[in-house]
């Protein structure tokens, strides 16, 4: 079977992992990188694909390419158009998330990809780390019981690695907290209720750098708590507490050294592993990366498509409705007010 031709645009930082993933999917072959600063797409074809043609403009790249996958990485601000072009010139379209720089730009995006006969999903990996994954199916299957409490927590001891992340309006919640909400959303769907704090203590970003978020559930709640920090101790955690049992991940949901992962039923523990989070973070960008393979070969839907990934983009933008105006936001009331 002719093997599916791959286009990578945008070849910053979060490209080693897509091109990392790429490289272990038998099905596709990587023809094309891009990136506005051409020495960049030639560093990356020097490292994983020495055979691929660069672009310094994504316009030529779909004109010349027999692309049937394009890979979106670039920022927030360019994805609406990039994907639109994308589409026009009939691929499937990855685009790195956040969806948009803006939930009005992100809904006209969705609103318009809806027509096209090509796949287009959000590249949102962080539903994809095997130990979510595993949470999310020990839940589906009774192991947990009635939820009761999901916490996520991810303080990161220094500024964000993309640099342009330091000058955006939105911070750490768009730009991070999304894959928070993206998580919440997969266990527990859309919540009713919103109340949330934004700060700014890291003076090396321009948005917010801290924020404490809390999503209220019937007899359940999530807690968010993230932070790009100047100084200080990284630390990371997730705990989902059910009436019958519990799941602790201690460590880092980034890419860190090691975490230890538990999970507990009737009072007993039942697993209890050390895990690298360096690994499932890679894993995860592969998972989400195959589903989409397969789902181009099978026909079957995409996991991450832009009308669930504009959910959890809504539920985002309600809790920054919320921290604006200083009360907790009713979700639906947020989403059908437009």
């Amino acid at each position: 079977m002719e093997r599916l031709r791959v286009g990578v645009y945008g070849c910053g930082m979060i490209s080693e992992f897509h091109l990392k993933g790429w490289q272990r999917i038998p099905e596709v072959e990587l023809v094309a990188l891009g990136n506005r600063t051409l020495r960049r797409a030639e560093e990356r074809r020097a490292q994983f694909c020495p055979d691929a043609r660069v672009y310094g403009e994504l316009e030529p790249m779909l004109q010349e390419e027999r692309l049937d996958i394009l890979d979106i990485l670039t920022v927030p601000s360019l994805h609406r158009a990039q994907c639109l072009l994308a589409t026009q010139a009939g691929v499937h379209v990855i685009c790195q998330k956040p969806l948009c720089d803006t939930l009005g730009n992100a809904r006209d995006l969705v609103a318009a990809m809806r027509g096209s006969p090509r796949l287009f999903a959000v590249h949102e990996n962080h539903r994809y780390r095997p130990w979510f994954q595993r949470i999310v199916q020990c839940y589906q299957e009774g192991f947990f019981g009635a939820p009761c409490l999901l916490r996520l927590e991810q303080h990161d001891a220094t500024e964000p690695p993309e640099a342009y992340k330091n000058q955006t309006a939105l911070g750490i919640l768009l730009e991070y907290g999304t894959h928070l909400v993206d998580m919440t959303m997969a266990l527990l769907g859309r919540p009713e209720r919103v109340y949330a704090r934004l700060h700014r203590p890291n003076p090396k970003v321009r948005g917010e750098s801290l924020a404490h978020i809390v999503y209220a559930y019937p007899g359940a709640s999530t807690l968010i708590d993230i932070a790009w920090q100047d100084r200080g101790v990284a630390r990371g955690s997730v705990v989902f507490l059910g009436e019958r049992g519990s799941a602790y991940l201690e460590g880092s949901m980034g890419r860190a050294p090691s975490a230890r992962f538990r999970l507990v039923q009737d009072g007993q523990v039942v697993v209890d592993e050390t895990r690298s989070p360096w690994e499932d973070y890679c894993q995860s960008f592969y998972l989400f990366q195959r589903e989409f393979v397969d789902c181009i070969r099978t026909g079957a839907p995409v996991t991450q498509s832009g009308d669930v990934n504009l959910r959890t983009f809504e539920a985002t933008f309600a809790a920054y409705a919320s921290a604006r105006e200083g009360r907790v936001v009713e979700v639906a009331e947020f989403v059908s007010a437009g």
